[in-house]
């Protein structure tokens, strides 16, 4: 007797072999293991962002002609970098470089993940602040009229308390700028820059670059001002200064760079980067270094001899 179409098909499908669906614990450990997956895929993702937004400052390739030649450089939230190195060594250019003052002939300057170049000068004067080496005014202006200029905040004083203990500039706020000593202006040059972006440097959110900050100060207010940098950087700012003072520098930073001839030599842990070896190499003189309660003390045994 012919077969009904229904039979056929019914016969075509008896012919295969079905799985029997997974049991309630099979089931209940794919789905373990998937969440697992899903949980891990998401902590690295969330790492991997946490870490990217710790990086403030970045550079890749950068290129200034016959004046500084760099890789890559990183810079953290909340790092404070010393920079050292001889005269002409590119340590001005690189501070101008990532402040984006100086347009790098190739590569890219990256800050707070945003190319320089997509920032304008009065949004950079919002998030960051640059002492230079020199600055000259031919204003017959007051200090205190002078620093009034670099800020818009509502503040209690013109200068914070924390600024005023570490710099003691208000027993010459009257004075007038050019009657100022060299290291009274240089005071109140420091004060200037910070009082630029205080607000973001009160929320931890600051980026300063100080270009040899230490020139002109006298020894107290040398050691008052390298303590001032530390405390902002441990509420979060992110501070680069250069400096002579290798001694000083690589015991109170968190990361020291070494360079010579516009290219970086070291960088790192202090006690890493300020080795005899190091020094010896790039300063082209004898060192004596020793550590005594967890302080470098780097002194200098050979100077150019004269004869």
């Amino acid at each position: 007797m012919a077969k009904s179409k229904g039979d056929k098909i019914a016969m075509q499908n008896s012919h295969f072999k079905h799985d029997p669906p997974p049991s309630g614990n099979d089931g209940n450990e794919v789905n373990k293991q998937d969440v697992a997956e899903n949980n891990e895929k998401q902590s690295l993702s969330t790492e991997h962002n946490r870490v990217d937004s710790q990086i403030v400052l970045c550079l890749q390739n950068v290129k200034v002609t016959s004046r500084l030649f760099v890789q890559a450089l990183e810079v953290k939230k909340g790092e404070c970098i010393h920079i050292i190195g001889p005269n002409g060594a590119g340590k001005s250019t690189l501070l101008h470089t990532l402040s984006g003052l100086i347009n790098a002939d190739e590569g890219q300057v990256r800050l707070l993940g945003k190319p320089m170049d997509n920032w304008s000068l009065a949004m950079l004067a919002s998030v960051r602040t640059l002492l230079a080496q020199q600055s000259e005014s031919g204003f017959h202006l007051s200090v205190k009229e002078y620093l009034s200029f670099y800020t818009t905040a509502q503040l209690s004083s013109l200068i914070p308390p924390v600024l005023e203990k570490a710099l003691e500039v208000s027993d010459f706020l009257n004075k007038i700028l050019t009657q100022l000593s060299g290291g009274e202006r240089q005071r109140v040059e420091i004060c200037r820059s910070l009082l630029q972006i205080w607000p973001q440097l009160e929320r931890g959110e600051g980026i300063a670059f100080l270009d040899e900050p230490l020139q002109g100060l006298d020894i107290r207010h040398q050691y008052a001002l390298a303590n001032l940098v530390k405390f902002l950087c441990n509420k979060g700012n992110t501070i680069l200064m250069t400096s002579h003072d290798i001694a000083l520098s690589a015991n109170y930073c968190d990361c020291l760079w070494l360079m010579q001839k516009g290219r970086m030599v070291a960088l790192g842990e202090p006690q890493e980067v300020a080795t005899q070896t190091n020094l010896e190499h790039v300063f082209e003189c004898h060192f004596a270094i020793s550590k005594h309660d967890n302080f470098l003390e780097i002194q200098v045994c050979a100077p150019i001899s004269l004869e």
